[in-house]
């Protein structure tokens, strides 16, 4: 997909798309046997309309998180972008995204921060539809990915504000 393709979202299959996380999940550790995977994004959320891509979040030691990112765009993965502390990759590639990896410090903030949201949408019914609302006018008004995610950041942190407690994880 392009980035200036405009984002889609389609109605939820959770359950299929809970399989085809637990099915790449397994793919990712024979790759990085020490790493930890989460299912995130819409998809990992029962009944929320998303884009018919998985999100999956990587936790890797602090320091290996360049060299794992290395190791899956070695086995076929489309490396897509680097930060200092997080890298992403999408499967099978960018122009036609099934999969969207998220290679971060296991237990590090942003670690942390996407599984508390994640789990904040699969208990709250009303950040729910208000994320969903969000995804929504992001979708129409956006005319690729980067913005997309950009519209959606405001209502994202908003959410987030004043969150401390986490919630338990389920680990594939």
């Amino acid at each position: 997909m392009s980035e200036q393709q405009p984002v889609v979202l389609v109605p939820s299959r959770y359950a299929d798309w809970s399989a085809m996380a637990a099915g790449m999940a397994r793919r990712i550790h024979r790759l990085a046997p020490a790493s930890q995977v989460e299912h995130i994004g819409s998809t990992a959320v029962p009944d929320l309309a998303a884009k018919d891509v998985v999100d999956l979040l990587v936790g890797v030691g602090k320091g290996r998180i360049p060299a794992v990112a290395g190791e899956l765009a070695a086995a076929g993965f489309d490396l897509e972008g680097t930060l200092p502390g997080h890298c992403w990759l999408s499967y099978p590639a960018r122009a036609e995204r099934r999969y969207v990896l998220h290679v971060v410090e296991f237990g590090g903030r942003p670690w942390q921060r996407r599984l508390a949201f994640r789990n904040l949408l699969r208990s709250d019914p009303q950040a729910r539809e208000r994320y969903l609302a969000a995804k929504r006018d992001a979708a129409d008004g956006s005319s690729g990915w980067d913005a997309y995610t950009q519209a959606k950041t405001p209502v994202v942190s908003e959410l987030l504000a004043g969150m401390t407690d986490e919630q338990p994880t389920a680990r594939y």
